[in-house]
């Protein structure tokens, strides 16, 4: 497999984020944030064919725990900043610390493209969860606050 892989050098269980490019990887990747961030608050109007997905710069990100996809996330690159979008973790999966593997799989990635400063548009009740990984709030008006945070470069 040529697709870039983070894998937990920490000895816990076995997990990693990858790059999504397989089909089996779409659907997952779609599946999780349909239910999480559409079904579980009552929208409609996923669109799974969304070009931004597609679009040069931008990689989506799937956490595999044992294989499984238990989380999503797309890292949006544009010089030495990036977005972090539409990150989700299995509703069953959640409050196990699932978001902080991801999170950190993600920080690697955007490392290794050189990455200095990462950006999110935070739901309401994500704040805390960034803040606890050391996101800090610049902007906290408005339905979605924007957090930042620094990243060191490199290998």
């Amino acid at each position: 497999m040529n697709e870039p892989r983070f894998p937990n050098d920490e000895g816990e269980d076995a997990w990693m984020v990858v790059q999504v490019s397989s089909d089996e990887h779409w659907n997952a990747y779609h599946d999780i944030r349909r239910a999480v961030l559409f079904e579980a608050r009552g929208l409609i109007g996923y669109e799974a064919n969304h070009p931004d997905d597609r679009r040069d710069g931008h990689f989506p990100l799937l956490l595999l725990l044992e294989n499984t996809p238990v989380g999503a996330a797309r890292l949006d690159l544009t010089e030495q900043t990036a977005c972090v979008r539409t990150v989700a973790i299995r509703a069953e999966c959640q409050g196990k610390g699932y978001g902080r593997m991801l999170m950190a799989g993600l920080e690697k990635f955007a490392s290794q493209h050189e990455v200095k400063r990462l950006l999110v548009n935070a739901a309401r009740d994500a704040v805390g969860f960034y803040e606890a990984l050391g996101w800090t709030v610049i902007e906290a008006g408005g339905e979605t606050p924007v957090l930042t945070k620094e990243l060191r470069t490199g290998p």
